[in-house]
């Protein structure tokens, strides 16, 4: 075979394969990809610890003291330690926001006077709904629903607040208000009264979370954010038997400049203020 038939011969085994070529070309890109990706976490590992990359573990947990209430009258206190603990072996910054749930029922509106005043007992229906409330499923607290007290029975959901982000000194829907969440004295501050130089180990409240201020570092807890729920004298007899939850919900990241485009924190925020020099130059 002549230099020309090579040349030829080549040409044709090349034109044959080219789809070959063009998966092989794909797979290289995606490999090109994920490697890209591994060395920026382990690149944002190393700058935590250099001699222990991708090792370490990134965790945290909300740690609460509250003992469930059945029968809360009006005009009381019931303890509710809301705080953080770092549970990781890498120094992180965290965030929390307090989600309110509230299912009221129907009251008896009948009476033997015309008035239609009821007598402020809740009104029973003997067969339940087709899907009942779960007192450990926010989800079932719908109104219409019915809640079982005994076998024969049930209440009749007629207000339903779900998965309410907790304003700090902001407007809540009615009943809410008179269920009062009761923070750390000194220890959380917003835009109207803003911390001083002098304070440290606090939290910021700012578009609906609540940041602590400082760099949580391994087995570190953070001060109480909540030390207690009161129910207030004030509160109405027409939402007496309801079911109320609080739910603190946590974000804990890293100390890359990530967390900035992560949480939304931009330039006019204080978060923006209080973190950036806490963090370090990965993006």
């Amino acid at each position: 075979m002549n230099q020309k038939e090579k040349r030829k011969h080549l040409f044709q085994t090349f034109v044959r394969s080219k789809g070959l070529f063009a998966c092989f070309s794909l797979m290289l890109s995606l490999l090109l990809v994920v490697g890209s990706t591994y060395a920026w976490v382990t690149s944002a590992d190393e700058r935590v610890n250099r001699t222990d990359a991708n090792r370490r573990k990134l965790s945290a947990i909300v740690e609460e003291d509250f003992t469930q209430v059945f029968h809360w009258s009006p005009g009381t206190t019931k303890e509710k330690n809301i705080r953080v603990r770092n549970t990781g072996e890498m120094p992180t910054i965290v965030r929390v926001s307090l989600k309110e749930f509230f299912v009221g029922f129907e009251t008896d509106a009948t009476d033997n006077h015309g008035a239609g005043d009821g007598n402020g007992n809740l009104k029973v229906y003997g067969t339940p709904s087709a899907t009942t409330i779960d007192v450990k499923k926010t989800s079932t607290w719908v109104v219409g629903n019915t809640y079982g007290a005994s076998a024969n029975t049930n209440y009749k959901a007629s207000i339903a607040l779900v998965d309410q982000t907790y304003p700090y000194k902001g407007t809540r829907a009615t009943p809410l208000p008179a269920i009062e969440l009761n923070f750390q004295a000194g220890k959380v501050f917003d835009q109207g009264t803003p911390p001083t130089v002098s304070d440290t180990n606090y939290w910021y409240y700012e578009k609906g979370y609540f940041y602590y201020s400082e760099v949580l570092q391994p087995t570190e807890v953070t001060p109480n954010l909540l030390d207690s729920v009161s129910l207030n004298a004030t509160y109405a007899n027409q939402h007496k038997g309801a079911l109320y939850k609080l739910v603190p919900e946590m974000d804990a990241h890293d100390l890359t400049r990530g967390l900035l485009s992560d949480w939304s924190i931009t330039s006019s925020d204080y978060a923006y203020t209080m973190y950036q020099s806490k963090l370090d130059g990965t993006n």
